[in-house]
């Protein structure tokens, strides 16, 4: 298969490409680079990669690099809460009106599949105890807001290829919150953050504590993407899975608890917090039954990740823009 990856460059994209590589389908990555590119730099030899500068928001960049393609994994865009309230109105195109050119464009370019990266946090708060992906949806942030209605765009601008051959065929990924060592590192997610804390500081900070959170590695991520795209149309047309773990939801107090049981040496420390209103716990049956996929890693496997890269760069300096999306502006 011929697959463009937006954002291919990305926390997760770049495991994304990797992973599509090792199973031998040609790969296009179309990302603007804010980040840098070096995440790439491992695959760069592989023949069936085509690496290309350009911007979502525009449509000859979209064009060119849909060209010739049979499918759509999307996962560029302006990610996490933070991140989005930098500057609403760039959140506004890059999240929403990028998406609904993108539609528009494989519609012209005849691509067969689009894979969305939307999330978890579209469920922002509930007390049910475990939401599906037909439960009431309860946005809590302009981050999840956007990811909503980029969803309804791809969901309401698309129709079913079985019957109207010329269609583009979608699923949306609802992803858990992302951890886990990746080239272009993150250290605004919450295991990555506390991991990097205990290592450097000797502390675990848990800001109130009870709120629960689905997580998921982000090499698990990747592999959610690849299955998808490679599974058969029938069974993920037009669907919406969440992708996680139901044996990952975890209260933060517990992440902080697992934490510590990789570093004992770090001292769990907890304080009041008011501001965080998401809570949930997230049902992940769906996609381990109808395309068979299901999470590998877990907590304390991303902790040994980011302490031996930590150790071996000499990685100090976590609060550093280049760990945190929210310190870019997009233009």
């Amino acid at each position: 298969m011929r697959v463009l990856v937006t954002g291919g460059a990305g926390y997760v994209g770049s495991y994304v490409v990797e992973e599509l590589l090792a199973n031998d389908h040609e790969v296009r990555v179309l990302d603007s680079f804010l980040f840098g590119d070096a995440a790439l730099d491992p695959l760069r030899d592989d023949p069936n990669l085509d690496v290309q500068d350009g911007d979502i928001r525009h449509i000859e960049d979209l064009s060119y690099a849909l060209e010739g393609m049979d499918a759509v994994i999307h996962l560029a865009g302006i990610v996490g809460d933070p991140a989005c309230s930098v500057n609403e109105q760039a959140t506004q195109s890059v999240n929403i009106e990028a998406t609904k050119a993108l539609v528009e464009v494989c519609k012209l370019h005849d691509i067969e599949r689009l894979v969305f990266a939307s999330t978890c946090s579209v469920y922002g708060a509930s007390t049910l105890p475990e939401l599906n992906e037909g439960s009431k949806l309860n946005p809590l942030s302009l981050y999840a807001e956007s990811k909503i209605d980029s969803e309804d765009i791809i969901l309401h601008e698309t129709h079913d290829r079985f019957t109207e051959p010329n269609e583009v065929t979608p699923t949306i990924l609802r992803l858990g919150t992302l951890f886990g060592y990746s080239r272009r590192m993150r250290f605004d997610l919450v295991v990555n953050i506390l991991t990097a804390k205990a290592l450097l500081e000797g502390e675990i900070p848990i800001y109130g504590g009870d709120q629960y959170r689905p997580l998921l590695h982000v090499h698990d991520a990747a592999r959610a993407f690849v299955e998808v795209v490679e599974a058969p149309l029938a069974d993920v047309g037009r669907e919406v899975f969440n992708v996680g773990s139901n044996e990952r939801n975890h209260r933060i107090e517990d992440v902080g608890r697992i934490v510590q049981d990789c570093i004992p040496d770090a001292e769990l420390r907890f304080e009041p917090h008011d501001e965080e209103n998401r809570d949930y716990s997230v049902d992940f049956s769906k996609i381990e039954h109808v395309v068979g996929w299901e999470a590998k890693k877990d907590i304390a496997d991303a902790v040994e990740e980011i302490r031996e890269w930590m150790r071996t760069e000499d990685i100090t300096d976590y609060d550093a823009d280049r760990f945190r999306n929210s310190t870019y502006e997009y233009l």
